[in-house]
């Protein structure tokens, strides 16, 4: 979990009693370029930013790793996993681990995993085990399935179970944490909906999920469940000969996002890149793939893909309100103009979330053929190109409160007062400005805290303290149910903060 503290957000409307000329706005974050590029031999065949994690004072940047085939001399490298440290989230050094051997020498930030060849994963720090199992790191292969490598430090990493904890093919990049609030195991998987047909394929692509309390036993799945997918279409294995990929999931595990008819009838959805980021906050970055259309004789599994915005308050209602993209491809030619993917893991700095993603100036299946739906070209990774790059939300900024131009009104639910002073983040820029009430049980101004009471409120401050006759001393109030009214014109209000903690946070 990102923040401990009940901070009030506005990415829907539990925290909202009332609004008046105030809607909720999706507010992308800044584009701020690469933060970790290719410079190691052992990067040049295959490079994909997975995870990041906090741990003992510093972040980490998970990432899978292969050196180029002639390089390797084979056909096809089984990937490894590498991790780049930061203090501050935006400057990235890979640390000599000492751990891994390539071209004989130990110099590396390569981990060790005790693992067979696996084609996505996910690291996380597990707050809720014993210390040798502390970074928990779910694997999948289409083929094999899915498996659990446990690991003390982050670096060595070992098979936690024999077997597999899921027998389907589930692809790209899981999200898998510890959840405090049920005690168990969150994990979100791809999984296909058979009865959405896209392009002449049967199936899209969408999000399922399941809990459990223990991720060395087999993930809780409806064996029984109708209407299963065929296993996959053969490809080469890792040896060159056809293998034939285990069945996707349908309706083995509950759909907890997908597509709608709001949606284009081209496009699917998958990836959720889900972040634990408050007590009743569960955010999530899912990527929308855009299909072309396929040939006359069916898919072709070919397009683009950009970052989409899924929130809930329990995590396993989710919901894609307000519905735009997050983050937009680039201009043609952009370093991720044609696909992109969040990286799971947030980091916070100076009043900042720092986000990270990866992508690519090809489209998902560029060079298909109708005669060989897998003959995508081969993206060629070169030394400079991007690992990951950075994005930069205001603290609390994914939706906002806005007021229109003219005025408006917004009054929250009650809540509990834990702190002497009520702080709120909040843009009213130069156009804009904003007074402040405390309502009581029956919704009437709290003596001394009307909006005839309060300073005048005119700040771009991610942790503003309100005011009422020159003091934010609220030490009466303490411990007290009461509302928030809002009278503002042309204002973005981005959260409220009832605990003290919430405000220490925002000013990290």
């Amino acid at each position: 979990m990102l923040f401990k503290d009940n901070r009030l957000l506005f990415f829907d409307y539990r925290h909202i009693a009332s609004l008046d000329n105030v809607s909720l706005t999706l507010n992308p974050p800044e584009k701020r370029g690469p933060c970790l590029c290719i410079e190691e031999p052992w990067e040049l065949g295959h490079c994909r930013a997975s995870n990041v994690v906090f741990y003992q004072g510093e972040y980490r940047l998970y990432y899978t790793v292969a050196p180029n085939r002639e390089r390797a001399g084979a056909d096809r490298i089984p990937r490894m996993l590498a991790f780049a440290t930061s203090k501050d989230g935006m400057t990235w050094d890979r640390p000599n681990l000492g751990a891994m051997e390539f071209d004989g020498s130990k110099k590396n930030n390569i981990t060790v995993t005790d693992s067979p060849p696996y084609a996505e994963l996910c690291v996380f720090v597990d707050p809720d085990c014993p210390e040798e199992e502390r970074f928990k790191c779910i694997c999948h292969h289409p083929w094999q399935g899915l498996w659990l490598l446990a690991s003390p430090d982050g670096i060595h990493f070992r098979k936690a179970h024999d077997g597999y904890i899921l027998l389907h093919g589930t692809d790209n990049n899981m999200t898998v944490f510890w959840d405090p609030t049920i005690k168990k195991y969150r994990v979100y998987l791809r999984g296909g909906d058979n009865s959405r047909e896209i392009m002449g394929w049967k199936g899209s692509r969408c999000v399922v999920y399941c809990e459990t309390g223990d991720l060395t036993k087999p993930l809780p799945i409806d064996r029984n469940a109708p209407d299963p997918h065929d296993f996959g279409i053969e490809r080469p294995g890792l040896d060159g000969k056809p293998v034939r990929p285990l069945p996707g999931i349908n309706k083995e595990l509950p759909r907890v996002l997908g597509m709608d008819e709001m949606d284009p009838p081209e496009a699917d959805l998958y990836q959720l890149a889900g972040v634990h980021y408050a007590p009743d906050a569960y955010l999530g970055f899912p990527t929308l793939y855009w299909h072309y259309p396929g040939p006359p004789e069916g898919f072709i599994n070919d397009g683009w893909l950009d970052l989409q915005f899924a929130s809930s308050r329990d995590g396993r209602l989710w919901s894609r309100s307000p519905r735009a993209s997050y983050v937009r491809l680039d201009r043609t030619g952009g370093l991720t103009w044609k696909q992109m993917h969040m990286v799971i893991g947030m980091a916070v700095q100076n009043g900042s979330i720092y986000q990270y993603y990866c992508g690519s100036k090809l489209s998902h299946g560029e060079g298909r053929t109708p005669e060989d739906r897998y003959a995508s070209k081969v993206r060629q990774y070169a030394e400079g190109d991007p690992i990951a790059l950075r994005l930069e939300q205001r603290m609390d900024g994914f939706v906002s409160a806005d007021s229109a131009y003219t005025g408006g009104i917004l009054v929250t639910r009650p809540f509990t007062l834990k702190h002497d002073r009520l702080c709120v983040n909040i843009d009213t820029s130069a156009s804009g400005a904003a007074r402040a009430a405390l309502l009581d049980k029956n919704g009437l101004p709290i003596k001394g805290f009307s909006l005839e009471d309060s300073d005048f409120l005119q700040a771009n401050d991610v942790c503003c303290e309100l005011k009422w006759r020159g003091s934010s001393d609220l030490g009466k109030l303490k411990g007290k149910t009461v509302s928030l009214l809002l009278k503002s014109r042309s204002a973005k209000l981005f959260a409220v903060y009832p605990e003290p903690a919430a405000a220490e946070e925002a000013l990290l």
